[in-house]
């Protein structure tokens, strides 16, 4: 029965981590998560919706402790041929509105990462606006 009480109150805060996370200025964050990626792979990435204030806003930076690097990414269709390169000046997050990190587009990618990213992990990222503060969001990672 303790083992059980046990798993239930893990799930519950794993599932509110995942649910969304507001900053001081109404930039809201809905279901951080990132894919399973093993060990031998150096990188993974973060996914995530960003809902914006009354005021347009931009998310410039993202930190993650499980990464050597964290970079905002995104992915784009040049010659026929999908390329990933790094989003110069940040994401914009419309008033009102919305940007979606997701796969095929906007992400936030972890570079030579320190282990495995196993189905449950939680990891928590700490993303960095122009203008909002600075908050910690948990990324749940799940098969992708």
């Amino acid at each position: 029965m303790r083992s059980i009480l046990l798993a239930l109150v893990l799930l519950v805060a794993v599932n509110a981590g995942a649910c969304s996370s507001s900053g001081d200025d109404g930039i809201n964050v809905e279901d951080p998560w990132g894919r399973t990626s093993p060990k031998v792979a150096a990188n993974g990435a973060f996914y995530m919706v960003l809902n914006g204030s009354d005021t347009a806003d931009r998310l410039v930076a993202a930190d993650a402790e499980i990464c050597g690097t964290t970079e905002l990414h995104q992915t784009i269709m040049n010659d026929g041929v999908m390329t990933m390169q790094e989003a110069e000046g940040g994401i914009d997050i419309p008033a009102g509105g919305q940007a979606l990190l997701e796969p095929g587009g906007y992400h936030v990618m972890c570079i030579n990462k320190a282990s495995e990213f196993k189905v449950g992990d939680v990891i928590p990222v700490t993303l960095t606006f122009e203008n909002a503060a600075a908050q910690t969001v948990d990324a749940v990672i799940r098969e992708g």
